[in-house]
């Protein structure tokens, strides 16, 4: 568990909460000494404050342990944020910045300032360990770019060199980023950094390294600490599948076998020929299907076209996944004449992968597009390996409590939940459930026309492109003026979300929008009751829901949230059905009312529930295969070929 010494790490196992309540006494105690000492350093020039730095790094390099120097550390950093970059920390920011160099997650309520606390907690770390470095890790490249140019000045009168990892740059500028003492990137960047490391210096010809000896000098990666910003989002979200660097595959792809199997895929029946599994996203061809998906192949004389080792079957079971399982602006969208999928937790395309077996290639070819060479995998890790090789692990989010189970199991991180700086006034409204999905975009519509016509700011959460596409079809018919934040559009992000908490702004966003970027409300919007947030279906988990709501009523703000959902919303699609239809039955009469029974509520709460266990059993999985790969490469017996798919 990271810092955590040995007494501390067995009182968690035996009572959370109660380590916790203590945790947070000793922190509220350091918080209030550093508070004492904040006048004398208010009354230094900068000369001095400098002095009083350099002293503390002294002090710090000759014990090698921080110690009574902790509150020092606090009252000098709390300081230095004040002069260079305007921001003074609150003492809630400081008992999180403790949880950080702990080696916890520090669990704050969105826009409460998290961002202020990772370089402190940085700073504190590096006083003890001079010759290490940190990595701030981000959800996503913006945050990774803003975040370190936003605190760089805190870092340079620290004494500390930034650097930023980010897509695009040359081999020699992520060397010289690496060679700082804190780095900020996203996390897929140092994830596949890792797995391209090893595949470069395996091709290095020993030519190559004597003509241009610059070419052989390896990435500079320390695995000493690393804070993980919105860390549910990085280690639980992002983490379900294996990240895999591949090269192209020796075959090339065969147009006509993937236009011919989406063709006949289309004349398949369900639960005749095949089965499909949500869960996990699979096809299972029955014996039937294949019979008729091959007797059809040999009329249509395409079968001589296969490659060595290939079966029919395999496409034709890809052509029913890019038909049924993944959806065009929901799993993925179209760039350029590519398809580019979208991460499911957070809505924001991932350039360059793949789905894997030929999946991806159907997908192309039924959206008309020339399918692409498929990659082989040649070098795989997980989240969970990858992460596990820092010797401290630390994290900051709003929502890890749900997780908190395989935060503990997997990476050893305990949860410290940090008070609020402000009592929150966001109010949950009860979700309004409606028989059919017209009955729910007719009352969606019309709340949204009576809350705009008060002035008040409105944000509407949509599951997917295509839903928040549609949401706004529905508001140019109306003539609502809105913004339209998705996939598609996510360079403006910044510009959109700047402006959301303005006076009669209508918002339609996905999941994707603004994780770490606050929405400031407009003059006069709190006297109106704040912003409002309108969810439009729930998301597959809790977790992102809450994310959702927490987009609002930060800082004390006040704010309304509430769902308008209905039995008829894709997320039911693997419910009871005659649980459906017998709260169905009882609403007859009440066509376009919403539903009085709280037991369709219960229904979506426990869809969501289910996909959590299923999803973390499958990240469980993962993590133990990976682990016995791990055990068996040691042991000499797994070489990185036999990972290949």
């Amino acid at each position: 568990m990271g810092r955590m010494d040995s007494f501390s790490r067995i009182t968690y196992f035996i009572s959370r909460k109660a380590w916790q309540y203590s945790r947070r006494c000793y922190y509220r105690k350091l918080v209030r000494q550093a508070g004492a000492l904040e006048a004398d350093l208010t009354s230094l020039d900068d000369e001095s404050l400098a002095g009083r730095i350099s002293d503390l790094r002294s002090r710090a390099g000759m014990t090698g342990k921080l110690g009574p120097l902790k509150v020092q550390a606090l009252a000098l950093g709390r300081e230095v944020s004040r002069r260079h970059l305007g921001m003074r920390h609150y003492d809630v920011q400081l008992i999180g910045t403790l949880a950080l160099y702990d080696g916890c997650i520090a669990e704050m309520d969105t826009g409460e300032g998290k961002t202020l606390m990772a370089p402190l907690a940085a700073w504190m770390y590096l006083l003890e360990q001079p010759d290490h470095s940190v990595h701030i890790i981000t959800a996503n490249e913006y945050l990774a770019q803003r975040d370190a140019q936003w605190m760089a000045p805190l870092y340079v009168s620290l004494g500390l060199t930034v650097g930023m990892v980010l897509p695009g740059q040359s081999p020699g500028q992520r060397r010289e980023a690496y060679r700082q003492k804190v780095v900020y990137s996203a996390a897929r960047e140092v994830v596949f950094d890792s797995l391209r490391e090893p595949a470069r210096q395996k091709q290095m010809h020993i030519v190559d390294a004597i003509l241009r000896p610059g070419m052989d000098s390896a990435l500079d990666v320390r695995y000493d600490f690393a804070i993980v910003d919105e860390v549910d989002s990085v280690l639980i979200d992002q983490a379900r599948s294996p990240m895999a660097l591949g090269g192209a595959g020796d075959n090339s792809p065969q147009t006509v076998l993937y236009q011919q199997a989406d063709v006949i895929a289309g004349r398949l029946l369900r639960g005749e020929h095949y089965r499909l599994m949500h869960d996990d996203r699979k096809v299972e061809l029955k014996e039937e299907g294949k019979a008729q998906a091959r007797r059809e192949a040999q009329a249509a004389g395409i079968l001589r076209l296969l490659p060595p080792g290939h079966l029919w079957q395999r496409y034709v079971t890809c052509a029913l996944a890019a038909r049924y399982l993944y959806r065009l602006d929901e799993h993925y969208v179209v760039r350029e004449g590519k398809v580019v999928l979208l991460d499911e937790s957070t809505g924001r395309m991932i350039p360059g992968r793949q789905l894997p077996d030929g999946i991806h290639q159907a997908i192309e070819v039924r959206n008309g597009l020339m399918p692409s060479v498929e990659l082989r995998g040649t070098f795989q890790t997980t989240f969970q390996t990858y992460f596990r090789k820092y010797s401290c692990l630390a994290g900051m989010t709003g929502t890890a409590s749900m997780a908190a189970r395989e935060f503990l199991g997997v990476y050893g991180l305990p949860i410290m939940p940090i008070p609020s700086n402000k009592p929150s006034q966001r109010h949950i409204h009860r979700d309004r459930v409606y028989r059919s999905l017209k009955a729910k975009y007719r009352a969606l519509i019309e709340e949204i026309e009576k809350l705009h016509a008060t002035g008040r700011p409105l944000l509407i959460g949509t599951g997917s492109v295509k839903i928040s596409e549609d949401i706004g079809r529905m508001l140019d018919e109306r003539r609502l003026p809105h913004e339209i934040l998705n996939a598609k559009n996510h360079a403006r992000e910044a510009e959109i979300i700047a402006q959301a908490g303005q006076t009669g702004r209508i918002t339609i966003i996905t999941n994707m929008a603004g994780r770490g970027v606050d929405i400031v409300l407009g003059e006069g919007i709190a006297q109106k009751g704040g912003m409002a947030l309108i969810g439009t279906d729930r998301l597959p988990f809790r977790r992102l829901d809450d994310q959702l709501t927490g987009r609002v009523g930060r800082q004390g703000d006040p704010a309304d949230c509430v769902f308008f959902l209905s039995l008829r919303d894709d997320m039911l699609r693997t419910a009871d059905r005659k649980v459906i239809t017998r709260i169905r039955r009882k609403s007859r009469r009440r066509r376009y009312a919403p539903l009085e029974d709280q037991a369709a509520e219960r229904l979506f709460a426990r869809i969501q529930r289910r996909n959590n266990r299923i999803v973390s059993k499958q990240r469980r999985l993962m993590y133990m295969g990976e682990k016995q790969r791990e055990r068996l490469k040691e042991k000499g017996l797994w070489e990185d070929w036999m990972g290949r798919t």
